[in-house]
């Protein structure tokens, strides 16, 4: 994808659902529900570096349109030779497929491909363009997961709430297999400290870090227990273990109060700590017989069938006055 080359076009964002206002800095024309839409009106990396969208497609109402985005738009950034594919049940498939062959010389790759056309029923039933190389997929370095790893563009979500500044020391308790810690880094050069109780998990994370070339503390222990420092860090930004892929409610009903504890332990007087959680009501309860930290925000989240909540935490007067 030519990131740097200059296009006018109009662009349809999927997202997480509840993190549709975050995505700012672009000309958005419309918001829905995990979607909004923009006009690129300049090079592509702005875009590209919001990382805060899960796909990315053009509208194409009709044949014109296909031509003016291959020409000046979207479509005229991807790598020659471009490689498409028309999914099934998409309208006009055999008009659309000359055009694409005869006029732009474009080759059919139903594996390879780089723009996949669907139909659009927000066009009268026409064509979506998916860009393939603007998918989260691609828009992320190569991860090794687990099945309860964070979702990329949820640790951006996160990370974002989180208002992480470029002196910032970031601990996550559950980093897993890193993800959190890769999304902070771009805006944090102070220290990024994370730890997890599964061994494996951590060999994992020491992969990623190293592959995305930056420094991260990384160390097999229990979140409630750290060996950090009272008030040393400045962001607490972790995924909580939901009681489900991992642990049950019964386990969280004595974790999560320990980990509040420590959370409010190791926070500088002015820190905030992020937390994604399924388990909503012990989240709060435990915050509430933690005296040190209190909930300033909530989001709900919607992905992939799940409905986490993000809680935001601060410090509190008792807490500063601790100090």
């Amino acid at each position: 994808m030519q990131l740097d080359r200059p296009v006018q076009d109009q662009i349809v964002l999927t997202t997480v659902g509840g993190a549709e206002d975050l995505i700012t800095g672009l000309d958005i024309t419309h918001r829905a529900d995990e979607a909004i839409t923009c006009r690129i009106d300049g090079p592509l990396r702005l875009l590209y570096d919001t990382r805060l969208y899960l796909t990315a497609a053009v509208p194409l109402p009709d044949e014109a349109a296909v031509l003016r985005s291959a020409e000046s738009g979207i479509l005229s950034a991807i790598d020659q030779p471009v490689r498409f594919r028309i999914a099934p049940g998409t309208p006009d498939a055999r008009a659309l497929w000359d055009l694409l062959v005869d006029n732009l010389g474009w080759s059919e790759n139903t594996s390879d491909w780089a723009v996949n056309f669907v139909a659009d029923p927000a066009a009268g039933g026409r064509w979506l363009g998916e860009i393939g190389p603007l998918h989260w997929s691609r828009n992320y370095p190569q991860l090794e997961r687990l099945p309860w790893s964070t979702k990329p563009v949820v640790a951006e979500v996160m990370v974002r709430l989180a208002k992480v500044g470029t002196e910032h020391h970031v601990f996550d308790p559950f980093c897993g297999t890193g993800t959190i810690l890769l999304a902070a880094h771009p805006f944090a050069y102070g220290r990024l400290v994370g730890s997890d109780r599964d061994e494996k998990a951590i060999e994992l994370a020491r992969e990623n870090v190293a592959r995305a070339g930056i420094t991260a503390e990384l160390s097999v222990g229990q979140a409630e227990k750290s060996s950090l420092a009272s008030g040393s860090i400045d962001r607490v930004i972790t995924n909580m273990p939901f009681g489900k892929l991992v642990g049950s409610h019964g386990d969280n009903a004595k974790l999560y109060p320990a980990v509040l504890k420590e959370i409010a332990r190791v926070l500088r007087p002015d820190g905030r700590a992020v937390l994604l959680t399924e388990d909503k009501r012990l989240l709060k309860d435990s915050v509430a017989r933690t005296p040190e930290v209190k909930i300033v925000r909530e989001r709900l989240l919607k992905y992939s069938g799940a409905t986490p909540t993000v809680f935001v935490l601060s410090g509190t007067r008792r807490r500063q006055n601790r100090r």
